[in-house]
């Protein structure tokens, strides 16, 4: 734990009329620390691929998907006190009750906050979410299509979107206003409430896109592009304007090289709260590697070990794999598990969610 110190001045009598004075190094108290607290039970997972985990904007619920099945999106409401659902260890029929095209955990007492999940067929590679930030809709990606549910009704499907044979990743813009999607390797941008296809961008050729974000400002989005290198993936970033989808900048390509095909774990890359920065996450051996770097030229910042990377919506904490740090001054504020493989923090509360291979855990941050 860092300490801070004072220095105190007292006066020392060594001939007579002749005083020196003498610094005194005394520790102060410790400087408070944030801490983190497990609230909450952990939520047991079964044995399926987990790529993401994602907040609604309003805080009142978050989506995992694959959660129940390899064909499922889990949806998990949030109490005004930070509450959720306890999980049984297994799951049966007579668990649940069909509704509005869901299936709701049935409730001990009415007053118990709500687990749904979303049935989709059966995929292995898994789904991805993804939460719009103006109003409360939830975007879900996989296979060959995207599907918008609306939580403002019971989470009804509202629209199915198809483009291209293999959907891997639907992403919000921040005002509302576009869903960007990543299908077939290219960028697929949809002007909202209309669903209407607007542009389409390539990678350059024998390259293919993985993963987009869009800035905070909404004018560009951010895309991870990689190539085959022998045994090995190149990639780098580069930035298009989301009005039209011109060309604005491309990134080095990085140092190291990703060791395998990235998306497994999403997201790959984010812009920081004032868009100043990007945090990429690269597959690596063994630990994986975040990088977060300048977001007009790429400079490297900071490099961490870790399979996933969140900012907090207020700008102040950074997460890489298993440790929470302040923005400030990069201390540490604590220690996630060790085996993290994606994780977010709620818009609303202090808290984290963390997710390992066999369960999600939520972390409360207590300054």
């Amino acid at each position: 734990m860092r300490q801070t110190s004072t220095f105190k001045q007292t006066a020392t009598r060594i001939l007579p009329g002749v005083f020196i004075i003498i610094g005194i190094i005394a520790a102060a108290a410790p400087a408070p620390q944030a801490k983190l607290r497990q609230t909450g039970k952990t939520l047991v997972l079964r044995p399926v691929a987990v790529r993401n985990v994602d907040y609604a904007s309003d805080g009142r619920c978050f989506a995992i998907p694959n959660f129940i099945t390899a064909g499922s999106v889990a949806l998990f409401e949030v109490t005004e006190q930070g509450e959720v659902v306890n999980t049984p260890a297994r799951y049966s029929e007579k668990d649940f009750v069909r509704s509005a095209g869901l299936f709701y955990l049935r409730k001990k007492k009415p007053s118990d906050p709500y687990m749904a999940f979303v049935s989709l067929p059966e995929l292995l590679t898994g789904y991805s979410v993804d939460f719009s930030d103006e109003g409360l809709l939830l975007a879900v990606a996989g296979g060959g299509v995207v599907t918008i549910h609306d939580g403002k009704n019971n989470w009804e499907k509202i629209r199915t979107i198809s483009v291209g044979s293999s959907i891997t990743r639907a992403v919000f813009s921040p005002d509302g206003s576009r869903l960007a999607v990543i299908s077939d390797g290219k960028l697929h941008i949809f002007t909202i409430p209309q669903y209407a296809l607007d542009f389409t961008v390539e990678p350059s050729s024998g390259h293919r896109f993985c993963d987009v974000a869009f800035s905070r400002d909404n004018a560009r989005c951010a895309l991870f592009e990689f190539r085959p290198v022998m045994l090995d993936f190149g990639g780098r970033i580069r930035i298009f304007y989301t009005k039209d989808g011109s060309h604005d900048r491309d990134l080095p390509w990085f140092d190291p090289r990703p060791a395998s095909e990235p998306g497994e774990r999403l997201p790959l890359l984010s812009f920081s709260p004032g868009d100043s920065l990007l945090a990429v996450s690269l597959p690596a051996t063994l630990t994986g590697k975040v990088l977060l770097m300048k977001s007009n030229d790429g400079t490297v910042v900071k490099d961490f070990k870790g399979f996933c990377h969140a900012f907090s919506p207020d700008g102040t904490l950074f997460v890489a794999q298993n440790s929470v740090y302040s923005m400030q001054d990069w201390s540490s504020k604590g220690k996630l598990p060790n085996s993290t493989i994606a994780c977010c923090f709620s818009p609303t509360q202090r808290v984290i969610i963390a997710v390992t291979r066999d369960a999600v855990r939520r972390f409360s941050i207590e300054e």
